[in-house]
């Protein structure tokens, strides 16, 4: 009998050990179901200056530094594939390097350009000129404009050209962004603690710049129409 019993007993604790795993068995073959197909990153090239290059190694190879807000731009559907940024680059300068080595074809370019012009009291509309020809050379055909970062002393003019490129924008049909709304202040100037030196982004001011531009990039719709930068 208590060979039976044993035998019984054995069977029902299998059987409630099998039941037992019934519903993680259920759940594991659920969470590893195929996933819906995802679409492809959205490619992306920058053409700019030192607020994107930073300490980025090889910007223009791809290979970026989390002090870039170009760093925080990527992920979640977006993946920047480098350009053309150097440190102290003018418009004219960056229309020379992208007329001598075009960067990877994209989805998008970005262009985040004119704080230097500002600084060598470059004229605004030869600003606007060599932009137009920059995203003409490059050969995207949608085209990113960005706000240009705000100067600490230099907010009146930061403030302006950013109209000047929101009027360019809505002139070539172009896409504008002023994702710089968290790390300036009303005068243009960088927010307390937004800057390292007056010029550059801190670390988390470039954070909220990338993720502000990731998020236009995705969601077109969902940006300052052009023409109106605040």
């Amino acid at each position: 009998m208590r060979g039976r019993a044993a035998a019984a007993g054995g069977l029902v604790g299998a059987v409630l050990v099998l039941a037992g795993c019934a519903v993680p068995v259920a759940r594991s073959a659920a969470a590893v179901a195929p996933a819906a197909p995802t679409a492809d990153p959205l490619r992306v090239v920058v053409v700019g200056d030192s607020i994107t290059e930073m300490s980025c190694p090889d910007f223009d190879a791809g290979v970026l530094a989390r002090d870039s807000w170009t760093w925080w731009a990527t992920g979640q559907g977006v993946h920047v594939l480098g350009g053309w940024a150097h440190a102290g680059a003018t418009t004219e300068d960056m229309l020379a390097g992208v007329a001598a080595e075009p960067p990877a074809d994209a989805d998008v370019l970005v262009l985040m350009a004119g704080n230097n012009d500002i600084d060598w009291d470059v004229p605004t509309q030869q600003v606007l000129d060599q932009l137009v020809q920059i995203a003409d050379a490059v050969g995207i055909p949608r085209v990113v404009l960005s706000a240009v970062a705000p100067e600490d002393g230099l907010g009146a003019e930061t403030l302006a050209m950013d109209d000047a490129l929101a009027r360019l924008a809505d002139e070539e049909g172009w896409q504008y962004v002023d994702p710089m709304g968290g790390i300036r202040d009303d005068d243009g100037d960088y927010r307390d603690g937004a800057t390292l030196d007056g010029v550059h982004p801190t670390e988390e001011a470039s954070v909220a710049v990338g993720r502000a531009l990731r998020e236009a990039l995705l969601d077109p719709a969902d940006v300052v129409p052009a023409g109106q930068t605040r």
